[in-house]
This record gives structure tokens, sequence and C-alpha cells, in this order.
């Protein structure tokens, strides 16, 4: 691997500068693919893919690094594809938990609003 590469100095708030670039490149992916966005929007999805890619890029490496071991892949240097994955995956993630976070809270307030007075 390259020295830049494996250069802890090239981090910023624990994020790899590397797992960074592959996450904000997935997201420029999936806002020109989505293709409905407007500048604000392609915007987020891009800052959305860095973000997931720079911090779940560690974690998500050493799963698949791990599963791929088992079935007998030697697997190295999977960290770009990976970022870029994450950071493709980012904005649907996001979309989906908060979509999700809303129908619960919606299912809250009409279990609280059966139990007032009227």
């Amino acid at each position: 691997m390259s020295e830049f590469y494996n250069n802890q100095e090239i981090a910023a708030f624990g994020v790899k500068l590397v797992h960074l670039i592959a996450g904000v490149a997935g997201g420029v992916v999936r806002s020109l693919v989505i293709g409905r966005y407007g500048i604000i929007a392609a915007t987020s999805a891009v800052i959305v893919g860095g973000l997931t890619a720079g911090y779940g890029t560690p974690a998500a490496t050493s799963i698949l690094c791990k599963w791929l071991s088992n079935i007998g892949y030697r697997a190295t240097g999977l960290d770009g594809a990976v970022g870029f994955t994450l950071g493709l995956c980012g904005m649907t993630t996001a979309e989906i938990a908060i979509q999700q976070v809303r129908e619960i809270g919606k299912k809250l307030r009409k279990i609280a609003n059966q139990g007032q007075c009227n």
C-alpha cells in the first residue's frame, strides 16, 4: 500500500481522507443516477455519502474481510470499494431511517392521543 494511504496524519475527526473521498464519489454517483435532485438535495447526498463512508468504512471493511476470509477469499485493499458503496447507499439509508422514525412517532402520538380524555 502507498504511504499516502497508511499515513495517519491524513485524517480529520477520525475519518481517513481515502474513505471520505470514496464516499463522496458514491454520493455524486447516486445524485447523478437518481437525477431528480436539485442542487441542495444533490449536495446533501454527497455530504451524507462522505460521512457515511468516512465513519462506516473501517467497521464495514473489517466485517467484509472477516466474512470473505471465512469462505476462502483473501480480501485486502477493499477500503475504496467499501467506502464507495457506503457513499452510494448512505443517503438512501438515511432517508429510510428518517421515514421509519417518523412512522414510529405517528404511531406513538396516536397511542398517546387515545389515552387522553376529550
